[in-house]
């Protein structure tokens, strides 16, 4: 009986430890990035149009690295109220530099401020229709790389098969149950980022209020307190789902992991504060024959240490490790 009150013990301080930890590596990072920002490679500003599902033109955006003569590309995905510019979408465009890879940082609909439309977790479209364009049509192969709600729109768009250049996916920190990761995000103890993603999300909101119509005022949306009813005030109604757990039910891609047909990797914490570990364990393993998993103890939300080592034929540290995965085609893992 004291043996297995002192493992229980333990492993209470390990989880708690984990959890700590976990806050820490997200916060931190983010922090750093704000008051001393990396530098990305040089990249030029790339726009192009193309068609939402009303039939209407809309604007989408992005920061293009190219690499004469290659034909590999890497496209980067940034989290849900993010931007291209956010730390980890750099270190990935750093990463992909260092070994001479082109790489697209694509913003998802509304991201960038443009104000034509906003993008739900789901929205795979628009991925399809930007390697579809004549840009691009030089890249053979194309692996996709997203970070958080990035990382599950990729893993999405290569289960459906959005395009046949795609090679390999790797999604970091990805929610697989929408539902489950809204109510993590929504849980008292996560008050802080709750503020700040709602408080990006009314930022691209109200600049689409600006420009056309919107399917709630602004005034109300900005009244919600959980992401579970911003979604209700605006996702919904914008994309026709019957109610918010109809949206998270349909476009979670925990169920469609058996369909992948290309390499696809995984890589998580357990002290995710905003991904609840139990989420992604049950859709991990039984898609195990299509998805790699990496779970990365002392990590937080899309932030690792710097030395992490996750068993592929690369120098140190999550995006290079990644990076190794998708263009060796998912092969040297351990």
């Amino acid at each position: 009986m004291m043996l297995q009150r002192l493992q229980a013990s333990l492993s209470a301080t390990t989880a708690l430890r984990e959890r700590l930890g976990g806050h820490a590596r997200t916060i931190t990072p983010t922090l750093r990035h704000g008051w001393l920002p990396r530098k990305a490679p040089r990249a030029d500003f790339w726009r192009t149009q193309i068609t939402n599902e009303e039939g209407r033109s809309i604007a989408l955006s992005g920061m293009f690295a190219d690499v004469a003569g290659a034909t590999d590309l890497v496209v980067v995905l940034h989290g849900l109220g993010g931007a291209v510019d956010r730390g980890y979408c750099v270190e990935a465009a750093r990463a992909a530099h260092r070994v001479g890879v082109p790489c697209l940082r694509l913003a998802m609909r509304g991201a960038d401020g443009l104000g034509e439309d906003f993008h739900h977790a789901g929205l795979t479209a628009d991925l399809g229709e930007v390697l579809a364009q004549p840009f691009f049509e030089r890249f053979e192969r194309v692996a996709l790389l997203g970070y958080s709600m990035g990382g599950h729109v990729c893993l999405k768009a290569a289960a459906e098969g959005v395009s046949s250049k795609i090679c390999a996916v790797a999604a970091v920190c990805p929610p697989l149950d929408l539902g489950a990761a809204q109510r993590c995000i929504d849980a008292p103890g996560n008050l802080v980022y709750r503020r700040h993603l709602l408080a990006a999300l009314n930022e691209i909101y109200a600049g689409l209020a600006a420009r056309g119509k919107v399917p709630t005022p602004v005034e109300r949306v900005r009244q919600a307190t959980s992401l579970r009813e911003w979604d209700q005030l605006t996702v919904v109604p914008r994309f026709g789902f019957r109610d918010v757990d109809d949206y998270y039910e349909s476009q979670s891609v925990g169920g469609r992991l058996t369909q992948l047909k290309v390499p696809a990797l995984v890589v998580a914490s357990p002290g995710d504060p905003m991904i609840p570990a139990q989420s992604l364990r049950g859709p991990l393993v039984a898609a195990a024959d299509q998805v790699e998993a990496r779970w990365v103890g002392g990590g937080g939300h899309v932030f690792f240490a710097p030395g992490v080592d996750l068993g592929f034929e690369a120098e140190p540290g999550v995006e290079a490790q990644v990076l190794a995965f998708l263009l060796g085609g998912g092969k040297g893992g351990a």
